[in-house]
């Protein structure tokens, strides 16, 4: 008799599918008879966001990718969040593979600018921003003009780690600059 079988992941439960059983011309005495159809286990889906959530969510992810300038993939926020409500929260974002936090507060908005929308990431760089910053301060404090490459687009940091970026002038010399991450806001110092 031949069998194959194949495993099916579905709904956090296993399925097990045989195909090409066969049953024998006669069954033997001492085997029981067929078992009964078997139905799968379906696990409860997780109650869904109400759309007050949602909208948020969508809203920050826009704010994330038009101020930062990175790609978003996803921002999660927690379901029991009061987005109207003047408590901080904090939200989970994916951008360029990363995945990073987002810390919301509502409070520092100003009376007046009651849509403005308020938040900061937290240990991430987004390294463009850092590159403009480094090649402006190069051509304030030594008068070079340059070209900063730090590695890509985003870059997850903690406080007090350092890593170096890359600075070329007009001569086509390279050399390394120095970033020290200051704080979990992205805050950083550089040196040549």
């Amino acid at each position: 008799m031949h069998l194959s079988h194949a495993l099916k992941f579905s709904a956090g439960c296993i399925v097990v599918i045989l195909a090409g059983c066969q049953p024998p011309a006669s069954p033997p005495a001492s085997l029981p008879p067929p078992a009964a159809t078997v139905s799968p286990v379906v696990s409860p889906s997780p109650p869904s966001k109400p759309a007050a959530v949602k909208t948020f969510e969508k809203r920050l992810r826009g704010e994330l990718m038009k101020k930062a300038g990175i790609t978003v993939q996803t921002v999660t926020c927690p379901a029991t969040v009061q987005v109207a409500a003047p408590d901080p929260f904090t939200c989970q974002a994916i951008a360029e593979g990363k995945t990073f936090q987002v810390a919301v507060n509502p409070k520092t908005a100003k009376p007046q600018d009651k849509n403005e929308l308020r938040w900061n990431t937290q240990g991430l760089l987004v390294l463009p921003k850092l590159e403009q910053t480094i090649q402006q301060g190069m051509q304030q404090q030594f008068r070079l003009e340059v070209q900063v490459n730090c590695g890509g687009k985003v870059r997850l940091a903690k406080p007090g780690e350092s890593f170096q970026c890359q600075v070329r002038d007009r001569q086509g010399q390279t050399r390394p600059v120095s970033v020290r991450v200051e704080d979990a806001q992205g805050n950083v110092t550089w040196k040549l």
